[in-house]
């Protein structure tokens, strides 16, 4: 249990740099945004409630496609394909400075063991 919390504590502090990071700093709320563009219209044009909405563009956005739901009209078709198209690009982007951000977190400091061990030996002196 102790390595999938400091693996989420890494995961956590990887995220934060990407805020703080001038270059990427854009990236979450760009993400953030298609997300609520797809909501908003799918809701609108699809005449499913905000959750089912939300749920499509999540799904859609991280390629896991379940194929629940689907587009019902030629027009949704074609935004979904131009929101994949964008989307897709914009998640790629996200997630790999996150996984750069947590590899570089990770050949930067000492590992979890040579903490530990540090603790243990400031702790007997």
């Amino acid at each position: 249990m102790l390595p999938l919390v400091l693996a989420f504590r890494g995961l956590a502090r990887a995220v934060a740099g990407v805020w703080r990071d001038p270059e990427t700093k854009a990236l979450p709320f760009v993400a953030a945004a298609l997300v609520a563009t797809g909501t908003i219209f799918y809701w609108r044009f699809e005449d499913w409630t905000i959750i089912e909405a939300l749920y499509f563009s999540v799904v859609t956005l991280t390629t896991v496609g379940y194929g629940d739901l689907h587009p019902t009209s030629a027009g949704t078709e074609i935004f979904t394909i131009f929101y994949i198209l964008t989307g897709i690009g914009v998640f790629v982007a996200l997630l790999a400075s996150i996984a750069q951000r947590y590899i570089a977190q990770k050949a930067d400091g000492p590992s979890a063991r040579e903490r530990l061990d540090a603790r243990r030996h400031r702790g007997g002196s």
